[in-house]
């Protein structure tokens, strides 16, 4: 139980205080004054000032919040953000795709040059017989 931000302990020790302080016969026409007060004070238009006010501070970052659209402005924003890295995404494939295909016919075309221009393997000569050749062809 809160009654102005105090709790139930808090106001058990206040009425001990007053109890010691104004003592057992004055306690009654003292608790009956300050109830007057509180009562006079909760119906001025000052107190019902102070809780507006209050009530606006605390609405405020909602009403800030509202009127500025944040969040329909940060739902946008994450859209486009979602459609841009998309069609990034896609841009960036289609480079690759068409960076690589004339990577792979190149390399297709440089392994066909390669097999024409490397020699193909002849019959395996043995060395005595090589060498006999090639005497015969310097006389």
């Amino acid at each position: 139980m809160k009654f102005f931000n105090l709790g139930l302990s808090e106001i058990i020790f206040i009425i001990i205080i007053a109890l010691i302080i104004f003592g057992p016969e004055n306690m009654v026409k003292t608790a009956k004054d300050a109830g007057k007060l509180v009562r006079k004070m909760t119906k001025s238009p000052y107190w019902k000032e102070v809780w507006a006010t209050k009530r606006e501070l605390n609405e405020l970052p909602k009403m800030l919040v509202k009127e500025a659209e944040l969040d329909e402005t940060i739902r946008d924003l994450n859209k486009e953000t979602q459609k841009m890295s998309s069609s990034v995404t896609a841009s960036v494939t289609e480079l690759i795709k068409e960076v690589e295909e004339p990577i792979k016919k190149t390399d297709g075309e440089l392994k066909r040059e390669t097999a024409a221009l490397t020699p193909q393997p002849e019959k395996a000569v043995s060395t005595d017989e090589g060498a006999a050749e090639e005497d015969k062809k310097s006389s």
